[in-house]
This record gives structure tokens, C-alpha cells and sequence, in this order.
């Protein structure tokens, strides 16, 4: 599979190769790699982490304006001025710390009222989602963490296991990049 999404409500799967042939109307079954999935699952709920880590680590209220999610790694661009090259220790002991609670990550459907007065808790809000989206799907890391997202997660942190932080850079003036991932065994 190279890529998901969604066409007049309709999930279109772009599979790489195609193995034999597909005629319109027939029915086929899909294989999803557990081990890659659940890698991605792992890094996904890493990220929705991380944001809040790095706002208590540095004490600032940082707004995300960037992410990227791979199976090797996970990546937040984040506005703040000045490196956080020097704090790179403490946010990756804060946020194996933060696995190692083993906090429930719990999925809620909310009236999009409801949902962006629960994420403002949390330093979040709904201005990216598109004003016709009324029902909002949103993630929340047990007491630490809120946002709308549609993604794969796992049902706790500890389901993460042990973090490393794998290196910052700055993107330009006012905003720095720092790329992480849930360690392999």
C-alpha cells in the first residue's frame, strides 16, 4: 500500500503492485502488516507526547505548525525562538518517564462545541479542521494530552516502550524541528 484516503466518501487504496488482475466489482482482501502498522501506531501516539512534553520541559506554549510520521522515526516543527538543542536530555527523560506511567490513551467522538472547549485544556484547538467536520474525533493521552486526530494509536503509553530523541534542527526564525521515535526491541 502506498497511500489511503478518502474521495467523495469513499477509502481509495493505492497499492504499490498488483499481483494478477482486478476486474471493477470484485471483492478483494487486504493484509495489513501488523509490524509495520503497530510501529506506526507506536510513533503516532509518540508525537501527540511529545508536543505537550516539550511545552512543560521548556514552560512555554508552543504551537505546532508541522509534523511528519514515518516507521523509523516522527518529527515535530514547533515555534519557539532559540535552540532546544540544550534541553534535548531532559525532554527525552520526560517523555520515557511519561511511558513508563502506562497512562489509558482514550479515543472520544465530541460535538465540535464540546471538543474545542476540552483541547483549549490542553494548549490545543480545532482552527485547522474544516468548518463542516460537526462531529470531532479527538485522542486524548490520559490527563496530559488532547487534540483532534484521526489516526492509528496504541491504548496506552507504555504500549510506546522506550524513546529516543534522535536530533533537533532549526527550520528558520522561530521555529525548531525535533525528530524522535518509539525504539525498536
Amino acid at each position: 500500500m502506498t497511500d489511503v484516503h478518502m474521495d467523495k466518501g469513499v477509502v481509495i487504496h493505492l497499492a504499490s503492485e498488483i499481483v494478477g488482475e482486478i476486474n471493477e466489482g470484485e471483492q478483494v482482501t487486504g493484509v495489513i502488516d501488523w509490524t509495520r502498522r503497530y510501529q506506526l501506531m507506536r510513533n503516532h501516539t509518540l508525537a501527540h507526547l511529545m508536543a505537550e512534553v516539550v511545552r512543560r520541559v521548556t514552560g512555554l506554549p508552543m504551537v505546532v505548525v508541522g509534523s511528519g510520521l514515518d516507521v523509523d522515526k516522527a518529527r515535530l516543527d514547533l515555534t519557539h525562538e532559540g535552540s532546544l538543542g540544550p534541553m534535548l536530555t531532559e525532554i527525552e527523560k520526560a517523555a520515557n518517564d511519561l511511558t513508563r506511567e502506562n497512562r489509558p490513551v482514550e479515543i472520544k467522538m465530541m460535538p465540535r462545541a464540546e471538543a474545542e472547549n476540552f483541547v483549549e485544556r490542553f494548549h490545543e484547538s480545532l482552527k485547522t479542521l474544516p468548518p463542516q467536520v460537526q462531529n470531532v474525533r479527538i485522542i486524548e493521552v490520559k490527563d496530559w494530552h488532547a487534540c483532534a486526530c484521526g489516526g492509528i494509536h496504541v491504548k496506552s503509553t507504555g504500549e510506546i516502550g522506550a524513546v529516543a530523541v534522535l536530533r533537533r534542527m532549526s527550520k528558520g526564525k522561530g521555529v525548531e524541528r525535533i525528530e524522535f521515535t518509539a525504539k525498536t526491541s
